[in-house]
């Protein structure tokens, strides 16, 4: 069986799309260096952008508190002036929520 190079580098460069044009490159490169029986040929990695955006995004995502502690300061100050006012729907509403995905998960 042959294997065309050439062509499987053609169907990964179709399937990766434009946006790893410059991998694409590097790889047809390397790929054309090896083909020639090049001795000096290396691999070579580049690790993409989305790295950083990954990292921007977990700082970003551990900036925000679990809890809202404003949220928190204003539903006390309200049940302990005795404003509070709780819908049955919308407890009921909550309470199905909690069984349903219980169930589910």
């Amino acid at each position: 069986m042959k294997i065309d190079k050439d062509r499987q580098l053609q169907l990964l460069q179709n399937l990766s799309g434009p946006s790893s044009a410059k991998a694409n490159k590097t790889d047809a490169s390397q790929s054309q260096a090896g083909a020639q029986g090049s001795a000096g040929a290396t691999d070579k990695v580049e690790l993409s952008g989305w790295k950083d955006q990954v990292a921007s995004l977990q700082e970003k995502t551990n900036a925000i508190p679990a809890v809202d502690e404003d949220k928190v300061a204003r539903v006390k100050q309200a049940l302990e002036s005795g404003t509070y006012n709780a819908s049955g729907q919308v407890v009921a509403r909550s309470m199905l929520k909690s069984t349903l995905l219980d169930e589910i998960l």
